[in-house]
């Protein structure tokens, strides 16, 4: 469980010293095992955790950094170390709004920190966004917090629905665009500082130069690339590793899991490692033989041994209980996190509170098939002899070498826009939304195009995929004691890889090439060769299936059917007609509608207990 508050306002006005003196009170009252961590004439910061190996709190002067940073020392055998601060690099810190912190250390925090010179404020996420932020301004404070819950208790406004976010979700959800639920709360975008003066936000600035990092400093050289990345992957895992004496690993079977699998065994730490496999038997997605293969070959090559436990997905997983998950300022995983938890397996796995992950593997290491790696060439190299090969080895993904070639052109050399489906799955048509909006330009882009950097629309996109929320992942918003923890998509290994070209990453007409190579010696080669693995389509289906009634109530029944945005005709026969034939409507449902409509109705069914304007 972890959770923070801070509070800033106005200190020479009597009213805002009277009002945050007030709301201090109550968060020490309402908030279970806070403690005042900073205590300043125009700010107060208040945090609690039951873990401090996930969520620590380091003070250093005016500066107080909540979670985890580490240095950004990298190579073979190096293993990063927990970041500390001297009143010089705190200073530092301090002058640069954050930006000193997000170029010398990584990890997963939220910083606040006062400028020794201007005396303003700023509060930053870090570039992985792994900790919510939110923000809400009201009668001359501005209060940042990461559970939404806990505001409520405060009872500091009333909240409007913000219908913009959450029919655009309906498009594309879980993304991080500076928006919430609520149009009174906003939520801090990844690696940009808001600066607080008085009380009041008044400016924002962007700390993270990773398009820059990938115009300046490419990494062209595929030995170089693979050499760089074992030694960034070995020491990011490694580093997250140090903090944990149990860890759990969901384990697929694949290569992202794999890959630190093998990271976490060769941690000089050595924690005991407990691997949790989820298999579907019977409807072709058994993987078991990989996931056994995978533990087999990473032990033999570090020498340590590690447990495997097996788990049996059932379509009966309660999907019920999505209703009893904690009020939220955004939409989380809610439906994802039922459908993936180890139900029926025992206290002693769950009481585990920290559990590793591949997520982000597929976008960092560029497994999405397409003629990004041709284009991103063209468009760094023009025509030569050299985009001939490249579009030879692109064309083998799928397209055919004419098609390679004239959108390397295009896109490539002659630079014209280029339209990316950002969908998630396939798009139901008992759906009634408008047409799609203009797309959320998050803070590094905008950064790194208002300083002339041109990077492929291609490049963009893959860094862009890179830069995933993983918060959406914890429904709890950290509430609870479990964390997970995704050291692919660790600030290192996507600054390696932004500036890894895509033809680099795609080399010899193979996906995931420099991970591959990288990790070779450490996993068996099945492994490291896998082209395609089993996905959780069929498990989907089934779990609509098993619970067709209630999806339909939820959905047929709800509040956007309600406010026109499903058709219940369409949509009651389209989930009557979900069956493994005919399954590409299932992420449409499992990922935005019925966290959409969850959402609602948590907030509907307690609009006179906080306030809520039903609009």
């Amino acid at each position: 469980m972890y959770r923070f508050v801070a509070l800033f306002w106005d200190g020479t006005l009597d009213t805002s010293n009277r009002h945050a003196s007030l709301i201090a009170e109550k968060i020490g009252a309402m908030i279970p095992g806070v403690e005042k961590v900073l205590s300043d004439p125009n700010a107060a910061i208040f945090y609690a955790s039951d873990d401090h190996s996930v969520f620590d709190c380091v003070t250093e002067g005016p500066l107080v950094v909540l979670g985890k940073a580490f240095t950004k020392n990298f190579g073979d055998g190096v293993v990063p170390e927990p970041a500390t601060f001297t009143e010089r690099s705190a200073d530092e810190i301090c002058l640069s709004h954050g930006h000193t912190l997000v170029q010398e250390f990584w990890g997963r925090y939220v910083a606040f920190g006062k400028n020794p010179v201007k005396g303003n404020w700023f509060a930053m996420r870090d570039p992985t966004g792994e900790i919510p932020c939110h923000m809400i301004t009201v009668d001359g404070l501005t209060v940042l917090f990461s559970n939404m819950e806990d505001i409520l208790k405060l009872g500091l406004t009333r909240f409007s629905v913000n219908w913009s976010y959450l029919i655009n979700a309906l498009r594309l959800p879980f993304r991080d665009n500076g928006q919430t639920g609520f149009n009174e709360v906003i939520t801090l975008d990844v690696a940009e500082s808001q600066i607080i003066e008085d009380g009041k936000p008044v400016s924002r600035i962007c700390n993270w130069d990773v398009m820059q990092m990938a115009y300046e400093n490419p990494i062209t050289d595929v030995e170089e690339a693979v050499r760089l990345a074992r030694s960034t992957l070995l020491g990011c895992i490694g580093a997250l590793a140090g903090q944990h004496s149990h860890i759990q690993l969901k384990l697929s079977g694949g290569l992202d899991s794999s890959i630190v699998l093998a990271g976490l065994l060769h941690a000089p730490s050595r924690p005991e490692i407990e691997c949790i496999h989820h298999y579907d038997a019977g409807i072709g997605a058994d993987e078991r033989e990989f996931a056994r293969m995978a533990v087999a070959g990473a032990c033999a090559s570090s020498g340590r041994s590690c447990e495997l436990v097996e788990f049996e997905r059932q379509p009966h997983c309660s999907l019920e209980e999505i209703l009893d998950f904690p009020r939220t300022a955004r939409l989380l995983y809610c439906s994802g996190h039922l459908l993936h938890r180890d139900v029926g397996m025992g206290s002693a796995l769950n009481d585990v509170a920290t559990r590793f992950t591949g997520v982000g593997g597929d976008a960092v290491f560029l497994r999405f098939k397409g003629n990004g790696g041709a284009i991103d060439y063209a468009w760094r190299h023009g025509i030569n002899p050299g985009l001939l090969r490249v579009a030879l080895e692109t064309a083998q993904a799928g397209d055919s070498f004419y098609g390679v070639m004239k959108d390397a052109i295009r896109y490539g050399v002659q630079k014209k826009p280029l339209t990316v489906n950002k969908r998630w799955g396939s798009p139901c048509d008992w759906l009634r939304i408008d047409a799609e909006q203009s797309e959320f330009q998050p803070a590094w882009l905008r950064h790194g195009l208002d300083n002339g950097i041109a990077l492929s629309p291609s490049k963009i996109t893959h860094i862009s995929r890179m830069v995933f929320p993983t918060n959406i992942l914890d429904p709890f918003e950290g509430a609870r004691g479990w964390h997970g923890v995704s050291p692919i998509s660790a600030q290192p290994v996507v600054e390696l890889f932004a500036r890894i070209p895509l033809y680099i990453l795609m080399a010899d007409a193979e996906d995931r090439t420099i991970a591959r190579r990288a990790f070779a010696g450490l996993l068996p080669e099945p492994i490291l060769s896998r082209k395609v693995k089993c996905y959780l389509d069929d498990h989907a289906v089934a779990v609509t299936q098993h619970h067709r009634e209630f999806i339909k109530d939820m959905l047929v029944d709800g509040i956007l059917a309600e406010k026109g945005y499903i058709n219940r005709r369409l949509a009651k026969s389209g989930i009557q007609g979900i069956c493994p034939d005919n399954a590409s409507q299932v992420l449409g449902v499992f990922g935005p509608q019925l966290n959409v409509e969850v959402w609602l109705r948590k907030w509907s069914s307690s609009c006179a207990d906080v306030g809520l304007v039903r609009n």
